[in-house]
C-alpha cells in the first residue's frame, strides 16, 4: 500500500472522516475494506467496541510522516494530491498540460 493512501486512511480513521475521496480516486468499497483490514493486521489501526481507531503504532507513523514531509496546519488533515503534481520546469518555460490528463 502506498504511503499516501495509508496516510489518507489513517487520517480518515483519526478524524472520523468520509471515504468519498477514496471513492473519487477510483477505489471500490471492497478495495477500501481490504486496505482497512490490512491496516488492522499491520497494527496501524485497532477495532475497539465495533469502532475503528488509529492505534499507537499508527499515531507514531503519522507523526513521523508529518515531520518528514513537513506537513503543518491544514496539511495535517488534508492529504496533498500527488497525482496532479508535475515536475518542476524552468521559470521561462511554458507548460501546457494535456487536457485528458487533468484530474479536475
Amino acid at each position: 500500500m502506498e504511503d499516501s493512501i495509508k496516510l489518507k486512511l489513517l487520517l480518515i480513521l483519526k478524524n472520523r472522516g468520509s471515504i468519498t475521496d477514496l471513492i473519487k480516486d477510483g477505489f471500490t468499497y471492497g478495495q477500501i475494506a481490504d486496505m482497512i483490514s490490512h491496516l488492522v493486521e499491520e497494527g496501524y489501526a485497532d477495532e475497539i467496541d465495533d469502532q475503528l481507531q488509529v492505534s499507537e503504532k499508527g499515531m507514531k507513523w503519522l507523526n513521523i510522516e508529518f515531520k518528514t514531509n513537513k506537513l503543518k496546519g491544514s496539511e495535517s488533515w488534508i492529504v496533498p494530491e500527488k497525482r496532479s503534481k508535475i515536475p518542476q520546469v524552468d521559470k521561462n518555460e511554458v507548460y501546457l498540460p494535456n487536457r485528458n490528463e487533468l484530474h479536475f
